[in-house]
């Protein structure tokens, strides 16, 4: 997703520290909670979010645990 040129919003460097970490607890939340099949998709939501608030995109790192 590319944000439009002209689209205003309240960015990361516009927000208070304490949200910018509960949006980033959420999207943990959320990519954890995905099972493969809605990984990818919520995966892109989230990087989608991520972008139009400033930010570069989600470098996801995992493990499997059994």
């Amino acid at each position: 997703m590319t944000p439009e040129k002209d689209l205003k919003t309240l960015g990361f460097k516009d927000m208070h520290p304490e949200q910018i970490q509960a949006l980033l607890n959420l999207i943990h939340v959320a990519l954890i909670s995905a099972d493969e099949e809605m990984f990818e998709e919520v995966h892109a939501a989230a990087e989608d979010l991520v972008v139009i608030l400033g930010g570069v995109g989600i470098d996801v790192h995992y493990e499997i645990t059994h």
